[in-house]
């Protein structure tokens, strides 16, 4: 099966850990681009987050645009999505703006959605996530088929 990761950017190397350990299963996995290219200049997307802290730039917000689109790509390919929703802010099982838009996106085009933990039900989407119909394999990677 082939598994695009999605996962806030600040997980990206969790999903690299992740990838690993499907990949020994015999899974095919996509996840975030190392780097992209803007202005012709490359950017390591491991950097990404230490950018966002520091403030809303032109090339930030062009690198986030590329991100967007080139994991959106990734979903394409897909058989499945994995949603790596660690904890965040404070929110266990944290499922952020991108990842839910990359949801909608995997149950738009008929993908399986797979979710690492529980959803949290203080999420304001929580009924939308709901009504995807992901399957909940709670950090347990053999439930992926």
């Amino acid at each position: 099966m082939i598994i695009t990761i999605c996962s806030s950017a600040v997980f990206v190397k969790e999903a690299y850990d992740i990838k690993q350990k499907l990949e020994n299963k015999g899974h095919k996995v996509l996840v975030y681009p190392n780097e992209v290219e803007i202005n012709g200049k490359k950017i390591n997307v491991l950097k990404y987050h230490q950018m966002r802290e520091k403030n809303l730039t032109d090339n930030l917000l062009k690198l986030k645009s590329e991100l967007i689109r080139k994991h959106f790509d990734n979903i394409k390919k897909g058989d499945a999505i994995l949603v790596l929703n660690l904890d965040k802010k404070g929110i266990e099982g944290y499922i952020g703006g991108n990842t839910f838009l990359e949801m909608g996106l995997a149950y738009y085009l008929k993908k399986k959605i797979f979710m690492w933990k529980n959803i949290p039900k203080e999420l304001p989407y929580y009924e939308e996530i709901i009504a995807l119909n992901p399957i909940m394999i709670n950090k347990n990677i053999e439930k992926i088929k």
